[in-house]
């Protein structure tokens, strides 16, 4: 049986713009990991694709200037340290090797030591037999793995050879949202000259990009809230990481950049740009003209599973797709983006229980949070929670449920599943 979603509102203002390369910033803040340290000092000079910091997860100058400073920046999900880096006039690249890989073990290990999120994704899915591409944007104004997919055919195509032969994937699929036509259209030039790939229009339902809906509505194999993709022995990428993985075996540049989506009602001119990882979010939105003074709301991702931020300096990171600014919050039933202040009672409508692909009922996880229920918790399972947001988004009380499901997950132990 096939798990649906929600249908939101298209705004995709960006789908049919041309991918921008931003025009080197004046200075970046490269996020390093968790627990990882920096392997540079302030004064040190650096190339674009120098190594700047020493941990298991590799990061990478995205410009090539002077280390001005390790800063600790504060973000709402927690701080972290970054590197400083001002841009020099010349901007020179490291000298790279070409990776080598010759199987799974190694494949994974190059993939990860490129800095690019999906070396994690390879390492937990480590026996995979199948790959899913994930083209599936359903969030309202997310366009960037659209355009990925009309700009980057050939190394998708590339991609997916490498991790059939390297991974020993057995059988790969793209999956596309049926309403975008012209991106059906360059993946099936793709899935012909793939090896053992085939295309897959799905409906364009969110959340469509989860593992829950992905894995069951592609492959037919029965996965449940609390598993993930990688359980099932099922892969997921991107469109952007695949073309990646390519890219990287080809040219030996690690992970420096990322595409990404500017938009909102505060932005004059929305479009998609290829920006250094550590850009300030303010030098993203100056370039798509977007007026910050009568903002309201700055999200970074996905209105539905992207963070509220209050910082425009904050920087761009690795797994950062968009930067969403808007002026006046959007009225319930228009997405997640409401004030609290305008919240009124539960009408016991039932809609976020209908909406929910998990089949959670988050009105009545909500009484037993506010009233500390562990054992009524225990029974409704909270964290099975995939943090879609259709709930929230649904709510004609203008309810944050999503924000109560988290809380109520962390009261409950916090087991939910992943998200690719």
């Amino acid at each position: 049986m096939k798990i649906r979603g929600i249908f939101l509102e298209r705004e995709k203002n960006t789908d049919r713009s041309l991918t921008i390369a931003l025009p080197t910033p004046e200075r970046v803040a490269v996020p390093l990991p968790v627990g990882c340290k920096a392997a540079v000092k302030a004064g040190q000079w650096v190339l674009r694709g120098n190594s700047i910091c020493d941990g298991e997860t590799p990061v990478y100058a995205s410009v090539s200037g002077k280390v001005e400073e390790i800063r600790m920046i504060a973000d709402p999900d927690g701080s972290y340290e970054a590197v400083v880096i001002k841009a020099d006039e010349n901007q020179k690249d490291a000298a790279v090797k070409l990776p080598r890989a010759e199987d799974r073990e190694s494949f994974i290990a190059a993939v990860k030591a490129s800095g690019s999120p999906a070396g994690n994704k390879l390492e937990k899915a480590k026996d995979a037999d199948i790959l899913i591409i994930n083209g599936i944007e359903s969030e309202q104004y997310l366009t960037a793995e659209n355009r990925c997919m009309l700009d980057d055919g050939e190394l998708i195509t590339a991609g997916i050879a490498l991790n059939e032969k390297l991974m020993g994937i057995e059988k790969a699929y793209i999956a596309v949202a049926s309403d975008c036509k012209e991106a059906l259209a360059a993946m099936e030039k793709v899935a012909v000259k793939a090896p053992n790939t085939t295309l897959v229009k799905l409906r364009g339902d969110h959340p469509g990009g989860s593992d829950l809906m992905l894995v069951n509505n592609v492959t037919g194999r029965d996965i449940k809230p609390a598993e993930t993709a990688a359980d099932k022995n099922v892969l997921i990428l991107l469109p952007s990481e695949v073309a990646f993985i390519a890219s990287y075996f080809e040219t030996g540049m690690p992970f420096v950049e990322r595409r990404v989506t500017v938009d909102g009602d505060l932005v004059k001119t929305p479009c998609i740009m290829k920006a250094p990882i550590g850009t300030p979010l303010s030098d993203l939105l100056a370039f798509a003209d977007a007026n910050t003074k009568p903002a309201e709301k700055l999200i970074i991702g996905g209105m539905m599973t992207g963070r509220s931020v209050t910082d425009t300096e904050l920087p761009l990171g690795a797994e950062d797709s968009a930067v969403l600014i808007f002026m006046k919050p959007i009225d319930a039933g228009k997405g997640s983006l409401k004030v609290s202040n305008k919240a009124t009672n539960c009408i016991k409508c039932g809609r976020c229980a209908q909406a929910c692909p998990v089949k959670l009922m988050p009105m009545r996880i909500e009484k037993a949070l506010k009233k500390r229920n562990k054992a009524a918790l225990e029974r409704l399972r909270p964290d099975l929670c995939i943090g879609c947001g259709s709930c929230t988004y649904v709510c004609p009380a203008k309810r944050e449920l999503n924000e109560v499901m988290r809380q109520a997950a962390e009261v409950f132990g916090g087991k939910g599943g992943e998200q690719s």
